[in-house]
């Protein structure tokens, strides 16, 4: 192996090193890490308003990624428990993980969930999760990767394959086992 190849993987283990250190002590200054506790991951600072717009701060972070979503506000979304409790997402894909598995993410029974908020992909006005047109397989790239696209109607939902594809057009209460699969199909390991 060359001289090159050892102290490039030197700067990247000491980078990662670094971002992990950090990492922990923002975590333990901020009280905002991902807590794997019996209580769940942190709630957001700030609830939704009566609007449902997100009052999103710059220490609440993604429960499932540990994203920060004021990095990413055009595509952060929103659920809010019955208890009060706010949590804000990265993307929509992080926010129907947590709606499928609340009790892995968050600790809680799907019950729980009192409200989910969307935004519209053309005008980024609240949307309610439940009334919204879904789009997965498009060429819109999320933080997560692919995204899931949330859409207020019929209309825009045809405007947007139009203009970026799809291959999957759903309501939420369409989902079953075979399309969460589809939708996030099981990662294989080697």
């Amino acid at each position: 192996m060359s001289h090159r190849y050892f102290l490039m993987k030197a700067v990247l283990l000491g980078g990662v090193a670094f971002f992990l250190t950090t990492w922990v002590a923002m975590a333990g200054s901020h009280g905002q890490h991902h807590d794997m506790s019996a209580q769940g991951p942190h709630a957001a600072l700030k609830t939704i308003d009566a609007d449902g717009h997100m009052q999103l701060s710059k220490e609440d972070r993604c429960p499932v990624c540990g994203m920060f979503p004021a990095k990413r506000p055009k595509s952060a979304a929103a659920m809010v428990l019955k208890d009060g409790r706010t949590f804000y997402f990265c993307g929509n894909g992080c926010l129907l993980r947590t709606w499928h598995f609340s009790d892995r993410h968050l600790k809680v029974p799907a019950e729980s969930i009192q409200r989910m908020v969307v935004q519209d992909y053309f005008s980024g006005a609240p949307l309610d999760a439940e009334k919204a047109w879904w789009v997965a397989g498009s060429d819109v790239i999320g933080p997560m990767g692919p995204a899931l696209v949330a859409l207020r109607t019929e209309q825009e939902m045809e405007r947007f394959k139009e203009r970026h594809g799809g291959r999957k057009v759903f309501r939420l209460g369409q989902m079953d086992d075979a399309l969460w699969a589809e939708l996030f199909p099981p990662k294989k390991h080697k």
